[in-house]
């Protein structure tokens, strides 16, 4: 058993102690059946919230209306869930109404897609009413039960099953597919950050380009933010060959670099990302733009270390010329960079005030500041105090003739 489980069986061992059942459940039985590196583990219990609560030092309640607390054990925390079923959902997100219940099978009834609800016990057996273990190895997502009823009582879910195919390269299912393409309009009733997420773990799986293939054909984009309102864009995203991004950002780089009429700041605003993931989108789209007209040097100084991996992605992606941009060489330029920040310059604007005064501090202090900049960091100029003094005199005379 993973080495996950293994430290999570006290806590399950001692739900049995005290008389309940507990089972580990969802993603990490899915991927430990896959033999792919397990995340969180979840418990489900026929022990009541308060009952966990009562058993353990340290509980914190998550989502205790819906049965959910977290238990802290030896520094790694778990979610600990009862047993429950679920009334309809008219909110399209929660449950009316969450009855506990005492059979595990009922519990795993409520749950998405068959590969999902599958319990596994403290030995490995396994509990899978829904032939969950057989949709794995044939690579198929499946709903539990009808596909309509799932998809109406969370609309989210069909965003989620086109992202495990992007993360496990399965297929769907014939009736999971028909039901999407049928039911994708309710994806309006999501609100934009669940949806966010589902596509920021889309554009980061291994088998992203299959998963482009079904998010255009089924028409899902046009019940998306922005996509909604020109379809089409969604088209040429498809022709793309994708390969996994590291986050939301550089998927809206690529957008806006398709895209141009569309700004970083639209895109930002109806995705509503933060302002770190903007910042960050429009870097590498304006870099993007840069290539091929400003040095290497420069280029790769305004990305920095941090972003030199994302640039090579997004030029993979969009099929840039030339190999400047593999990170192997961006990363060369950038250790040989004489500085790496406007704060490393032999000068500061107290400088250039000095060699002006009387002149009024304004606008043209920034601009000799940057022209200065770029030329130290492109080897054009030493980062020598004397040497920049006298170039810098020279600009200004040529300004004034």
């Amino acid at each position: 058993m993973n080495n996950a489980f293994e430290e999570a069986k006290p806590v399950i061992q001692t739900l049995q102690a005290h008389g309940y059942e507990a089972f580990f459940v969802g993603g990490a039985v899915r991927d430990s059946l896959l033999n792919r590196p397990i995340g969180d583990v979840d418990i489900a219990t026929s022990a009541r919230p308060e009952e966990v609560q009562a058993i353990f030092t340290k509980v914190i309640p998550i989502g205790i209306d819906h049965g959910t607390v977290m238990v802290r054990y030896d520094k790694q925390s778990y979610e600990v869930t009862t047993y429950r079923v679920e009334a309809e959902y008219n909110d399209y997100r929660h449950p009316d109404e969450v009855q506990f219940v005492k059979d595990i099978r009922d519990d795993l009834s409520r749950r998405d897609f068959t590969m999902n609800a599958i319990a596994m016990n403290i030995e490995g057996n396994l509990i899978d009413p829904f032939n969950g273990r057989e949709a794995i190895s044939l690579h198929t997502i499946k709903t539990v039960g009808n596909a309509h009823t799932r998809f109406s009582e969370d609309p989210l879910r069909m965003m989620r099953a086109l992202r495990f195919v992007s993360q496990l390269g399965f297929h769907l299912s014939e009736e999971t597919w028909h039901a999407i393409q049928q039911n994708a309009s309710l994806l309006t009733h999501i609100a934009v950050e669940r949806n966010a997420v589902e596509l920021e773990k889309l554009v980061q799986g291994t088998f992203a380009h299959q998963a482009w293939n079904l998010l255009v054909d089924s028409k899902i984009g046009h019940y998306l933010p922005v996509f909604k309102n020109d379809p089409s864009m969604m088209q040429k995203c498809k022709e793309l060959s994708w390969i996994p991004l590291d986050d939301l950002s550089e998927a809206i780089a690529v957008f806006h670099i398709l895209y141009p009429t569309l700004s970083i700041d639209q895109w930002a605003k109806e995705w509503k990302l933060s302002n770190q993931q903007k910042r960050k989108a429009a870097l590498l789209a304006d870099m993007i733009h840069q290539y091929d007209k400003a040095s290497m040097a420069w280029l790769v100084y305004q990305l920095h270390e941090e972003n030199l991996a994302a640039f090579e992605r997004i030029a993979h992606l969009l099929s840039l010329e030339g190999e400047e941009w593999k990170y192997e060489n961006t990363m060369r330029i950038y250790t040989r960079l004489p500085i790496y920040s406007k704060q490393q310059l032999a000068i500061s604007g107290l400088e250039l005030k000095e060699w002006f005064h009387p002149t009024p501090p304004g606008p043209w202090m920034k601009r000799f500041l940057h022209r200065l900049e770029h030329a130290v960091v492109t080897e054009e100029l030493p980062n020598d105090r004397e040497a920049m003094k006298e170039k810098v005199l020279e600009w200004s005379q040529r300004e004034e003739s």
